[in-house]
């Protein structure tokens, strides 16, 4: 299952090993590519992780840019 989240500051990144800042989006992932990762482990990735992943696209909606997890 994918969440995407806000940081309350404890966050690092999986991928970049990035600290994720107080109240910046991130994405939460169960499993990955359709295969489930370890029991009860969850994999974060930051937004930028995301979007070269493929998990994350901006789309534009009523003149606006919205970032949107898939």
């Amino acid at each position: 299952m994918r969440r995407g989240c806000i940081s309350l500051g404890e966050i690092q990144c999986d991928s970049c090993h990035r600290q994720i800042p107080h109240a910046g989006r991130y994405l939460a992932i169960d499993e990955e590519d359709g295969v489930e990762v370890e029991e009860g482990k969850t994999v974060h990735y930051c937004v930028e992780c995301a979007l070269q992943k493929g998990y994350a696209s901006y789309q534009e909606e009523k003149k606006e840019r919205i970032l949107t997890f898939r």
